[in-house]
């Protein structure tokens, strides 16, 4: 028997069994799907949370005062004195609330000249950059400017009201930023931004508990990272963006692994099935099988029958859950989306 007679015969011979052959070919295409759609969201939320992780640049050292502790413009000075560090960034960062916004919003204090430092590109729906100087200016984030169905919350030139403790105060919003997601250290669509000069003032304090160092190159940073950590020992927590990004990149492949390894067992279930399938087409067809041995077909053509319907159900439903995966890929993250969106 040639190929294309094997073929036509095993085709017919699933033909007849319409609805069995559809549902196993389905199994088979819900195992495919199931890895490729899981792989796909591993591999996407990876690549979000590292595409993140780059605003800041892999060149990043992020040093957080400990107990209390903060970081005083002389430990500035020396940290800039440090081989392999290119610049020092302050940064003050308490929680606030904002009037109009339920939840605690992230207050940043910085100099104009490190935003683009600590967010990437310095990105403005209306307005421009505050001023380096000690005066009530603000910066908002996407999310305080917008309400979730798109309409503005707040404008560029409106005062808004932050409550500090147990105190209030007014400030003037300079300018809105883009929407920009998440990154190491904060959130900036749901942060605002003033002067770090002002901040100081306002707090009475005469350091920071945040600064971020820039290398000169990313082969300086385990060095740089060495020299803090030996500088400073418990007294400050030490991050790198590299070393993030590895960490991210390791949790990832491990947890990509554990969903291949849970939709796999589907995959392994819907071949089963299929074995199953072909042992009781076997067993249904002893009369054909028969007849087909009378005409002259021997044991090894009769196998090779029934394995190549196996074959036939297994590209088709490799196929199909080729296409579903696929569109599961795309489809998933609308679905979690929306039911982000809903829950907030």
């Amino acid at each position: 028997m040639d190929l294309i007679d094997l073929l036509s015969l095993s085709l017919r011979q699933l033909k007849e069994r319409r609805l069995r052959t559809a549902l196993t070919v389905l199994a088979v295409a819900v195992g495919v799907a199931t890895i490729i759609a899981l792989s796909a969201q591993a591999e996407g939320v990876s690549s979000s949370i590292i595409r993140d992780l780059s605003k800041l640049g892999p060149d990043v050292v992020i040093l957080v005062g400990r107990s209390g502790y903060l970081f005083t413009d002389v430990d500035v000075t020396r940290l800039k004195e440090f081989e392999g560090v290119a610049s020092v960034n302050q940064l003050i960062i308490q929680s606030v609330r904002v009037s109009g916004v339920e939840d605690a919003i992230t207050l940043i204090g910085a100099y104009s000249s490190s935003l683009t430092n600590l967010v990437g590109e310095l990105n403005l729906v209306e307005g421009t950059t505050y001023l380096d100087v000690p005066a009530p200016q603000v910066m908002i984030g996407n999310t305080l400017a917008f309400d979730a169905n798109g309409d503005p919350r707040y404008r560029s030139g409106q005062p808004l009201l932050v409550t500090i403790g147990p105190r209030s105060i007014v400030l003037a919003i300079v300018g809105v930023l883009e929407s920009y997601g998440s990154s190491p250290i904060i959130q900036p669509d749901r942060s605002i931004f003033l002067p770090l000069d002002y901040v100081k003032l306002y707090y009475r304090m005469t350091g920071y508990n945040y600064l971020l160092l820039k290398t000169k190159s990313i082969e300086q940073v385990d060095s740089v990272y060495q020299l803090v950590t030996n500088a400073y020992g418990s007294k400050v927590g030490i991050t790198s963006v590299k070393q993030l990004s590895n960490t991210v990149s390791s949790i990832a492949s491990q947890i990509s692994l554990l969903l291949i390894g849970v939709a796999g067992t589907s995959f392994i279930a819907a071949g089963l099935g299929t074995f199953n399938i072909m042992m009781i087409s076997v067993l249904e067809r002893v009369r054909e099988i028969g007849v087909l041995k009378s005409l002259g077909m021997r044991d090894k053509g009769v196998l090779t029958l029934y394995i190549t319907q196996g074959l036939l159900i297994g590209i088709l439903g490799c196929f199909t859950g080729l296409i579903m995966g696929v569109g599961l890929s795309y489809l998933l993250p609308e679905i979690l989306s929306s039911v982000t969106w809903t829950n907030n």
